[in-house]
């Protein structure tokens, strides 16, 4: 019984890797392509995950999906890409829990995305230790995010600022006032 156990969970490694390698025909546009060994690696980092957040996933993992959110991010580049899909799946699951899963994957990855990009510019320890941070505590007390509000359409999503905005406690430069500022010079 405990072989065929093992089998099973044999052929869905082999099925997962497989969807994460396909992954490569999308990223190497931006320059970033995973071999076998890099995701031989990104699973183990999975399952240790995993077990550290005491989460159980059934069917296929979050990786393809944080894979084709994060690939075109100006903040990855192929020397940093397997250690950065690693930690950001390790964010995931952390954050995942932190939230008390009131968030979908979708939405926790889309925040996670822009925090990434916007605010943290590639800082992988801001992005865990101040913007999820906040964000996960907003959560847990009554905050819901934009799509859970359903504000989907593309004119509401528009017209909405970053979400973190609310949250930050740090002091900020406006883009918007600096331009003016400059304006004002010429």
């Amino acid at each position: 019984m405990e072989q065929m156990f093992e089998l099973l969970v044999a052929g869905v490694q082999k099925q997962e890797m497989q969807r994460v390698i396909s992954c490569n025909e999308r990223t190497k546009q931006f320059g970033l392509t995973l071999t076998e060994e890099d995701v031989k690696g990104l699973m183990v980092c999975r399952t240790d995950a995993l077990k550290e957040q005491r989460r159980v996933e059934f069917g296929g993992g979050i990786l393809p999906d944080i894979i084709y959110a994060f690939c075109d991010s100006d903040f990855i580049s192929q020397d940093n890409y397997t250690e950065t899909l690693g930690q950001l799946q390790e964010i995931f699951y952390l954050y995942k829990n932190e939230a008390q899963d009131e968030l979908t994957d979708a939405e926790l990855i889309d925040f996670m995305r822009r925090q990434f990009d916007e605010i943290c510019f590639g800082d992988l320890e801001y992005l865990r230790s101040t913007c999820l941070e906040r964000f996960a505590r907003a959560v847990r007390s009554g905050y819901q995010c934009q799509l859970q509000h359903r504000l989907r359409d593309e004119y509401a999503m528009g017209k909405a600022d970053n979400e973190y905005g609310g949250m930050d406690e740090e002091t900020r430069w406006e883009f918007e006032l600096y331009r003016m500022g400059l304006e004002d010079v010429f």
